[in-house]
């Protein structure tokens, strides 16, 4: 309930300073919400389950992550704006690469950072 309810605030604030003083129509409200809905659920449910109480080897956490995170970007671009995702689709492979790459990135320092601190909560007892 937060995560969607701080990012209709985020999406309005952007589209607010991006297109100033406009009228959001219910069609475009629906859509924000959709787009709500899918941030809650990708970084609400599915990463804090993967990073924190998941038990699968890292190169399934990787692709689960990377592929909950695309699916929620693709379909929160085409929802927001139907000429943006035409505009980057033709670039999907260098995205989904980078992504790849940022969530090894991002979970391999995450488990690091993780296991210091289980070292030093068990030296601890």
């Amino acid at each position: 309930m937060q995560a969607t309810f701080l990012t209709i605030i985020w999406i309005l604030g952007i589209l607010n300073i991006v297109f100033g003083n406009i009228t959001v129509n219910l069609n475009t409200f629906w859509s924000i919400i959709g787009i709500a809905l899918l941030f809650a659920t990708v970084f609400g449910v599915i990463y804090p389950y993967v990073w924190n109480y998941g038990t699968w080897i890292a190169p399934i956490n990787i692709i689960t992550t990377t592929s909950a995170n695309l699916f929620c970007g693709f379909i929160s671009v085409y929802l927001l704006s139907k000429e943006m995702f035409a505009l980057i689709i033709p670039y999907w492979l260098a995205i989904v690469l980078l992504d790849l790459f940022m969530h090894i990135l991002a979970f391999y320092f995450y488990r690091k950072y993780e296991n210091k601190r289980l070292v030093k909560k068990l030296n601890k007892l």
